[in-house]
C-alpha cells in the first residue's frame, strides 16, 4: 500500500508542475478554421477592415463612418508611474509607457507599452451610432499636456457638439499615484428630436502584440462575471458576455487592461477577434428625449498585475493573478513574499528565507513521516514473508498484515499523510514564484541576474537534481529494489523538466531540497 502511494504521490506531484509549463510552451494551440461565405450570415457579423496604415478596425457591413468634424490632436500625459497620450479621436488612449518596467535586462531596453502601436481602434474610444451609421467622434480636448506631480489630480474634458444637436462631454480624472483612471462621458440631446441609438467603447490590442509579451499565461480576454473570474481564448469570432460585469479586459503574464464599469447601464458586453485583432467591448443602448442627458461612467486600470495594486483597487481585480489550485493558500504567500522584501530588498534572499520558514513550520509533520517510514522499514522483512505465505489468500493477507501494524503500532500511511498535507502548500508556493510580476527582471546574485528567466548556465537545475537524488537515497522506502532503482529516474526527469523553469522556482525547489536533507540528517541522527 505504502509504496504504490508514494509511488502515485510523486508522479502526480511531477505532472501537476509540468502540466503548465508542457502545455504552455510545447503544445501548439490547433489553427482556427475560418468560417466560409454564407449568403444567409448576418450582415451585422463584424468584419476586419485593413487601413491605409494597415492597421485593423472593425467595422460592422451596413455602416458608414461619419466624416470627423475636428482633425485628431494628441494630448500628453505625464506622471510618475506612466506617460499616456490621449487621441481627440473618441477621446480615447494612443500611448501608455509604464516607466517602471522594461520590455528586457538592457538598459537600452524600452519601457513597457501597454497600447498596441498604429492602432486604428484605441483603448477606451468612444464610437456613436445611430441607426446603420457608426460615428468614430472627434473631440475637441480641453488641455494639450498635463504632467502630475506625486499626489496631484487633475481633469482632461473632451467635447464634441454634432451638426444634429447630440452634444457629447468625456471628462477623465487623472491621478498620479496611480495606474488607475476615472472616465465619464454624457451625452446631450440638445434637439428637438427624440434620439436612438447607442454608445460604445472597450480594449482592443493585436493579437501579435499580446502573444510577444512571453510566458506561458493565459492571454487575451478576462472577465470578471458573477464573482468568477473567465478567460476568452484568442479564437475569431464574436462572444456576448453573459452575468454582472464586475470587470472586463485583456491581459498577458504581467500586465492588464482592465475597465471596471461604475454607472454603466444596460450595457452589452461582448468579446470579438479577428486574425489580427482581439477586442473588449461594452455597447450602452441611448434613447434620449429631446433636452434629456444620460452619463456613462467608469474608471479603467492599464497596468501590472501586482498584488497590492490590484487589491486596492476593491473590485477583486486582483483575481486577474492566475495562482492555480491552490488560490487560498497561493495568495498569503504572496503578501508574505511581498512583507519580506520590504526588509530583504533580493528577491532570491526572500525566497530563500520563505523556504526556510515553510520548513520549519512543517518540521513536527516530516519528522513524523519519516519516523512512520522507519518503522515501515524495519518490519519490511515480516511484510514480504506475510505476502509470501498468502499469496493465494487476499483476504487473509490483509488481517495478518493489519494484525502486524497494530501490534508494532504503525500507520501504513504514517509516512505518506504528512507529505500530503505539505503538497497544497509547496503546489501554492510553486505557483504564487511562477506568476509574481515581483520577480519580472528581478536579480539575484552571480551569473541569475532575473528570477523569471531560466539559469543561463542551468547550474541550480542541476544542483536541484542531485540534491533530489541524495534526499531519495537518504528517504526511508519500504520498496522492493527493483521498484526503488525505477524511482531513481525521478531526479533525472525532474532535472529535465526543471532546465527551462523561471530559476526563482528552481531556486526554491534547490532549497527546500538542501533543508529536506539536513533535516532527515538531523532526525536519523535523534532517532533512535
Amino acid at each position: 500500500m505504502e509504496k504504490r502511494v508514494i509511488l502515485a504521490l510523486v508522479l502526480s506531484l511531477a505532472v501537476m508542475l509540468g502540466y503548465q509549463f508542457v502545455v504552455g510552451r510545447w503544445i501548439t494551440q490547433p489553427p482556427v478554421k475560418k468560417a466560409s461565405a454564407d449568403k444567409n450570415a448576418p450582415q451585422e457579423a463584424a468584419q476586419p477592415k485593413k487601413t491605409e496604415k494597415g492597421s485593423v478596425s472593425l467595422i460592422k457591413k451596413g455602416e458608414s463612418v461619419l466624416a470627423p468634424q475636428y482633425a485628431e490632436e494628441a494630448v500628453t500625459v505625464d506622471t510618475p508611474l506612466y506617460k499616456a497620450v490621449f487621441s481627440s479621436k473618441g477621446a480615447g488612449i494612443k500611448s501608455w509607457v509604464l516607466k517602471r518596467y522594461k520590455e528586457g535586462l538592457e538598459q537600452t531596453s524600452s519601457d513597457v507599452e501597454m497600447v498596441t502601436p498604429a492602432l486604428e481602434e484605441y483603448p477606451l474610444q468612444d464610437n456613436l451610432m445611430k441607426g446603420a451609421s457608426a460615428e468614430i467622434i472627434y473631440f475637441k480636448p480641453s488641455k494639450a499636456s498635463i504632467s502630475l506631480n506625486p499626489g496631484q489630480k487633475e481633469e482632461l474634458v473632451f467635447t464634441r457638439q454634432s451638426p444634429d444637436g447630440i452634444k457629447i462631454e468625456k471628462k477623465y480624472i487623472i491621478s498620479a499615484d496611480t495606474y488607475s483612471i476615472q472616465a465619464e462621458t454624457t451625452i446631450s440631446n440638445t434637439s428637438a428630436a427624440p434620439f436612438d441609438g447607442q454608445l460604445s467603447f472597450g480594449l482592443a490590442a493585436s493579437v501579435k502584440f499580446l502573444e510577444k509579451r512571453g510566458g506561458s499565461s493565459h492571454k487575451g480576454p478576462i472577465i470578471y462575471s458573477d464573482g468568477k473570474v473567465l478567460t476568452k481564448d484568442i479564437k475569431e469570432g464574436e462572444e456576448t458576455l453573459t452575468g454582472r460585469i464586475g470587470w472586463s479586459g485583456l491581459e498577458d503574464m504581467y500586465f492588464i487592461s482592465a475597465i471596471i464599469p461604475k454607472k454603466v447601464e444596460n450595457a452589452k458586453w461582448s468579446t470579438a477577434t479577428t486574425r489580427d485583432l482581439v477586442k473588449v467591448t461594452a455597447a450602452v443602448p441611448l434613447k434620449l428625449a429631446p433636452n434629456a442627458n444620460a452619463s456613462i461612467g467608469y474608471s479603467a486600470y492599464l497596468g501590472p498585475k501586482e498584488m497590492d495594486v490590484l487589491t486596492a483597487q476593491g473590485v477583486h481585480l486582483e483575481d486577474a493573478i492566475h495562482l492555480g489550485w491552490f488560490t487560498f493558500l497561493a495568495k498569503p504567500l504572496l503578501v508574505a513574499m511581498n512583507f519580506l522584501y520590504i526588509y530583504i530588498p533580493n528577491h532570491g534572499l526572500v525566497i530563500i528565507l520563505l523556504t526556510v520558514i515553510i520548513k520549519i513550520l512543517f518540521y513536527p509533520l516530516t519528522k513524523k513521516g519519516l519516523d512512520s517510514m522507519k518503522e515501515m522499514q524495519r518490519i519490511q522483512p515480516q511484510v514480504v514473508a506475510l505476502r509470501e505465505r498468502y499469496k493465494d489468500d487476499k483476504e487473509k493477507m490483509n488481517r495478518e498484515l493489519m494484525e502486524l501494524y497494530k501490534r508494532y503500532k504503525i500507520n501504513p500511511l504514517g509516512g505518506c499523510l504528512p507529505m500530503i498535507l505539505q503538497i497544497p502548500v509547496f503546489i501554492a508556493l510553486y505557483n504564487v514564484l511562477g506568476a509574481a510580476i515581483e520577480l519580472r527582471h528581478a536579480p539575484f546574485a552571480l551569473w541569475i541576474h532575473d528570477l523569471s528567466a531560466k539559469d543561463p548556465y542551468y547550474v541550480t537545475p542541476i544542483l536541484m537534481g542531485a540534491t533530489m537524488l541524495i534526499q531519495q537515497k537518504m528517504t526511508p522506502s519500504a520498496m522492493d529494489p527493483a521498484q526503488a532503482k525505477m524511482m531513481l529516474i525521478m531526479p533525472v526527469v525532474f532535472t529535465f523538466m526543471f532546465l527551462n523553469f523561471p530559476s526563482g522556482l528552481v531556486i526554491y525547489w534547490l532549497v527546500n531540497n538542501v533543508l529536506s536533507i539536513a533535516q532527515q540528517y538531523y532526525i536519523q541522527k535523534t532517532t533512535k
